[in-house]
């Protein structure tokens, strides 16, 4: 079988048949690449002998395909662009016309030397319209194709000129930052920011946005990077489509232990397979990946009460899915469904980055010294063909994204936490109770191992989501445009972030609201740090004065001082052995009382004593209007609340006054001296204690000695028995 059709004319040496640089494939990959390995410089020659006289590829060969798509596999494009241009030089030695009279002129369209150089003109005009993106971003490719152009203009080959013209390329760049906002609903459609009211449809869109355009960022280099090291290093574009994965099946599980009681949790996985179902129906496979992942990871799955809240269906469609993203037999089922698919369409990336890293390690580069195994570049491109087809979309389907829940979500990705410290959560939801449990946490179901070991994103990316997210915020529910969110709002936001501090703790300068500076200080000096500082707590060892029992094993702290340690933070005690396996959470006193205070300002206003007067003017001004729907009209009525207008009186502001201040005075010389009473009689009994103890320790000598003169006795006399019966 013939490796590649040759021109008339050419001159090829050939050694047994078969041209040199060249070893042909028996069995082809593709149609028309019937080249096993050749030379660079051979390949080049193939390609252009692909094309017929009227630029057409002959009988619709893929062998252009493969050679443009995957040439940076072993050349860059630079030195692709000057093989064409040295192969057209040379073609007026290499290439022989059979027509003795011909002058080898451009104007002789029937000169086999200027069909050849047309042949190679066609080549490159392929390469410009097929590939534009190589052209859009390297600029020392686009400087050797001008000056290929240059060279053909001298010649006078104005029709060439034109084939291989890079005005007309358009911009098409993978790095760009795609759109699919809807304009004439961008100003009438709005999206919650907040979980709780967010439906499941519309999560799933933003999350399909969020992945697409990561999965489009990935160029051609990234894959060959990470399908040659096996390692992400120094490929910035796939780690962050991975950490974004990791990122969301970390926040599923997360927002799923954030609930306090098994039915909460229940309704959260409910709302997240119902986000599975959407993703599903967008064909988005990695999204549901690792949506599906967080569900089934361990964390939860031993969740056993809250299993028994998730209703029935909701568990056969989870476990249909499962099934569907299963790794055996190499993930078949996914394989068979994903070709199935029409249209647009996310794959699981893992999946096909394994298959590059397994072809590449199972064959060489080269073969026969020097050639380059060009077989190997044909099944690889069947791989990258389908994922830069896929990439090539430039918008989804039926999507129109709201860029402020874009940034939300996104900040909410970004927070990172381990394994373990998410299965600790889960121990505090629900402790374990039987040998069932595992005692650490495993890997999820359908958990790829290729996004294992990502780091969290990097400071520059977490600032930029942060100022987008607290944007975001600040636009969609700070009304009257104050720039200060209340703590009713703060409530309703902090849904989206699983185990964030309290209202008090944001609100740094203590002025009952959140300005924008305190938002995103809080974010980027939490980041990385939000689940773990929650689980450590600042033990010290203490003496009780009362019966105490350990919160982790339930014991008494025995003993007469110093039973036992005590967190400074949020009070729990626990042994010595005990400490270090707590799980629960360490919520401070000083945030829980500042909640407790907070909350009933907003609801009754009788903790207005506890509050500043600034503070207070500043929340009358954020609820001074109230609207007063009467039938079709709607009527402004300004009011203060009644402890409001006490607190504008005449002074201007609350002090206590001396009478109770001398009645907590009292209370409390009251607690010390009670103190002072029980410390005394403690002290009392200690002395006792110690009394008793020095007699038993004289008791328990006496009792030594007697046993010991008592054993001494009765080998004597076995000895005498023993000696008399002799």
């Amino acid at each position: 079988m013939p490796a590649q059709e040759e021109p008339a004319g050419s001159l090829q040496p050939t050694t047994h048949g078969n041209p040199l640089g060249l070893m042909e494939d028996d069995k082809p990959v593709l149609p028309g690449v019937n080249v096993r390995a050749a030379t660079p410089e051979r390949l080049v020659h193939l390609c252009v002998t692909s094309f017929g006289e009227n630029g057409d590829i002959k009988d619709e060969g893929e062998f252009p395909n493969v050679l443009f798509l995957m040439h940076k596999w072993f050349m860059t494009s630079v030195e692709l662009a000057e093989a064409f241009l040295d192969l057209y030089q040379s073609s007026d030695e290499t290439v022989v016309c059979p027509k003795p009279s011909c002058s080898h002129l451009p104007s002789q369209r029937q000169c086999e030397l200027q069909i050849y150089k047309a042949k190679i003109c066609y080549a490159v005009r392929y390469w410009i319209c097929k590939f534009p993106v190589h052209f859009d971003l390297d600029c020392k490719l686009s400087a050797v194709i001008k000056q290929f152009g240059s060279l053909v203009q001298r010649e006078g080959n104005s029709s060439f000129k034109e084939l291989i013209d890079l005005s007309k390329v358009p911009s098409y760049d993978w790095m760009r930052s795609i759109s699919v906002r809807n304009p004439s609903m961008r100003h009438n459609r709005k999206v919650s920011l907040v979980f709780n009211h967010l439906e499941p449809d519309e999560l799933a869109d933003h999350l399909t946005y969020l992945e697409f355009k990561a999965f489009r960022r990935i160029n051609f280099t990234d894959f060959k990077n990470y399908a040659m090291t096996a390692s992400l290093k120094d490929n910035p574009k796939l780690e962050r489509s991975i950490a974004l994965f990791n990122g969301l099946s970390q926040w599923i599980q997360c927002m799923v232990l954030s609930k306090t009681t098994p039915q909460q949790r229940a309704d959260v996985i409910v709302k997240f397979v119902n986000v599975a179902k959407k993703l599903r129906l967008q064909q988005n496979f990695n999204t549901l990946m690792a949506v599906v992942g967080g569900l089934t990871h361990s964390a939860l799955a031993r969740l056993a009460k809250t299993t028994t809240c998730i209703p029935g269906e909701t568990q056969k469609t989870l476990m249909e899915y499962t099934e569907l993203l299963s790794s055996n037999n190499n993930f078949s089922n996914y394989r068979k469904v994903f070709h199935q698919c029409v249209g647009f369409k996310i794959p699981i990336l893992g999946v096909h980055l394994k298959d590059l890293i397994l072809l590449h390690t199972a064959l060489p580069d080269k073969v026969e010294g020097n050639l380059i195994n060009f077989r190997k570049m044909a099944q690889l491109f069947l791989i990258l063909r389908e994922l830069t087809k896929l990439q090539a979309h430039d918008s989804i389907p039926g999507l129109f994204a709201n860029m402020d829940l874009i940034n939300t979500l996104r900040l909410s990705l970004d927070m990172h936490y381990t394994e373990d410290e998410i299965y600790e959560l889960s121990l505090a939801r629900e402790p374990r109770n039987s040998l069932s449990s595992p005692s650490t946490p495993t890997k999820l179901v359908v958990f790829a191992e290729w996004v294992a070991g990502i780091s969290p994103p990097d400071p520059s990316t977490i600032n930029k989501h942060v100022h987008d997210m607290v944007e975001a915020v600040f636009k969609n529910y700070d009304g009257d445009r104050d720039g200060f969110i209340s703590h009713a709002e703060f409530e309703a936001i902090a849904g989206n972030f699983p185990f964030i501090d309290s209202f008090c703790v944001l609100d740094a300068d203590q002025d009952g609201m959140i300005s924008k500076a305190e938002m995103k200080t809080y974010f980027i000096r939490a980041n990385c740090h939000a689940l773990r500082s929650s689980f450590k707590h600042d033990f010290h060892e203490i003496t009780y004065f009362k019966p105490t029992f350990c919160i982790h094993c339930t014991g008494l702290l025995w003993g007469l001082i110093k039973q036992g340690w005590k967190c400074k933070e949020c009070g729990i005690n626990a042994h010595k052995h005990c400490k270090d396996l707590v799980v629960m959470e360490c919520r401070s006193k000083a945030n829980a009382s500042c909640n407790r205070r907070l909350d009933s300002v907003s609801s009754n206003g009788s903790g207005s004593q506890d509050l500043s007067y600034s503070t207070k003017r500043k929340m009358s001004q954020r609820q001074k209007r109230s609207r007063v729907h009467r039938g079709t009209q709607t009527e402004e009525s300004y009011f203060l609340p009644p402890a409001q207008s006490e607190m504008n009186g005449e002074y201007g502001g609350y002090y206590e006054g001396q009478v109770q201040l001398h009645e907590r005075l009292l209370k409390a010389e009251e607690a010390r001296d009670q103190l002072m009473a029980e410390n005394a009689h403690l002290k009392v009994l200690l002395d006792n204690n110690i009394d008793q103890v020095t007699l038993l320790k004289s008791q328990l000598g006496m009792i030594k000695k007697n046993t010991v003169t008592f054993i001494l006795e009765q080998m004597d006399a076995l000895h005498i028995q023993r000696d008399t019966e002799v």
